[in-house]
This record gives C-alpha cells, sequence and structure tokens, in this order.
C-alpha cells in the first residue's frame, strides 16, 4: 500500500544504510522517484525465483529473509530491519532473485524499478560503493554464521539469536520489553536447531535469570549474560 513519501535527505535511517554517503542531488533525486510502501505481517516483499521486483530500503520494521528447503518449507537466514537494502542480488544471469523477503511485522520501506536504480549508480560513485559494502556485509555474515553453526552449542547459538532479536527491536534495559512476531520454528532455523531444542533451552535460560518471557513477549534480557554466553556474537 502506498504511503506519502518521506524525503531522503532527512530519513532518519539515512544514516545507517547504503544512502549514508550520496549527495543530496542523488537523494533528492531518489525521493522524487520512489514509492514509499506499506507491508502488513506476512506479506512478502520478494519472492525467490521471481524476476524483477526493484530495489527495498527498509525505514521501519522487520523482515525475515528466506530461501526454499529440500521440503519445499522455507528457512531463515537472518532478520533485517532499518537502514537493510534488498532487490538489489538479482543481478545474476538468470535475472531471479535468489531469496524471499517477508515482512514479520508491519513494514515500511522506500521502492524504486531496476531501471532507475542502474541510473542512479551509473551517476553516483557512493551510492554504487554502499551497495558493494552491503553485499559484502551480507557475504561475512554468511560466513560467521557457519562458523556459529559448526563451532557452537545449541544453547551458545540460541543465546546469539536472541542477542540479535533484541538489537534489532531495540531492548532497552528496564523498559517492558518487546513483543517478537516469530514462530518458535522461526527461531530454531535462526539458530540452526529443531523448534524443541530452542523451547527447551528457552526454558533453561528463563530458569538461569538470562531471560523473562510469556509466549512472544520477551520481557527482560540479561544482556551481559547472553553475551557470556554466546562468545562469538
Amino acid at each position: 500500500m502506498a504511503q506519502p513519501n518521506p524525503r531522503c535527505n532527512t530519513c532518519r535511517v539515512r544514516n545507517c544504510s547504503v544512502l549514508s554517503n550520496c549527495s543530496n542531488n542523488i537523494l533528492e533525486a531518489l525521493s522524487d522517484n520512489k514509492e514509499y510502501l506499506h507491508f502488513q505481517r506476512r506479506e512478502r516483499l520478494l519472492i525467490e525465483g521471481q524476476h524483477g521486483g526493484g530495489i527495498y530500503f527498509i525505514r521501519s520494521g522487520i523482515a525475515k529473509i528466506e530461501v526454499n528447503g529440500k521440503s519445499g518449507r522455507p528457512l531463515i537466514l537472518r532478520l533485517a530491519g532499518a537502514g537493510s537494502v534488498f532487490g538489489h542480488r538479482i543481478r545474476g544471469s538468470n535475472n531471479e532473485q535468489p531469496l524471499s523477503v517477508e515482512a514479520v511485522e508491519d513494514l515500511y520501506v522506500c521502492h524504486i524499478s531496476l531501471a532507475y536504480y542502474d541510473q542512479l549508480v551509473e551517476k553516483s560513485p557512493a551510492l554504487h560503493s554502499g551497495m558493494m559494502q552491503s553485499l559484502l556485509n551480507e557475504i561475512r555474515q554468511v560466513e560467521l554464521h557457519a562458523v556459529r553453526l559448526t563451532h557452537l552449542s545449541v544453547k551458545e547459538r540460541v543465546a546469539g539469536t536472541l542477542l540479535h532479536i533484541a538489537a534489532l527491536y531495540q531492548y532497552q534495559p528496564g523498559s517492558n520489553g518487546i513483543r517478537v512476531h516469530l514462530e518458535r520454528q522461526d527461531l530454531a532455523d535462526l539458530s540452526g536447531t529443531t523448534r524443541e531444542q530452542v523451547s527447551r533451552m528457552l526454558s533453561g535460560l528463563q530458569q538461569g535469570g538470562y531471560i523473562k518471557y510469556r509466549g512472544k513477549h520477551f520481557k527482560f534480557f540479561n544482556l551481559p549474560g547472553l553475551q557470556q554466553i554466546a562468545a562469538l556474537y
């Protein structure tokens, strides 16, 4: 659903996105040629295997990035929040989306077409550099995730996933906590384990005073304690 279009040069997440070093002229041009869209929870922005789709910049909300597994069930690779960009990896020879992106909660994004993105990149080395850095960061995340799956215990991986979620949802110690619209299977995918093991680990971490939760409402995170468990995070 289209929304009133915010300007890129005054966007509150500009400095944490690929647009951080772009000139005002590029930001003005982008503002004049983009859509500001709202996706409700469980709506998909991109679908694996589809052609086209454009470039999306997250202004607020959380999305999950998925690939189809052998069983046909989507597997979550990671979560992403404000400042993240999607759609730029379509530039392969088959011109298909390699990933699916779904809104975990209400998601507000800015969207431009692939054709207009190509025009902007030709005019802006800073945008091109930002996109390349984004791709390098994604590769680094994949490398670190592989290391964690190989070398860390289930408890360490679940603790790391909880830290990742607390950071994305901007959990503040002393607050009323955060409500996370993720299923136990989602947490299992992110942690590289099973839903049953995630449930056991969450119970154990709560008994140990590392978290307090009921259902999807995480009332408390002992951030130093979780960081000590998840040594590599």
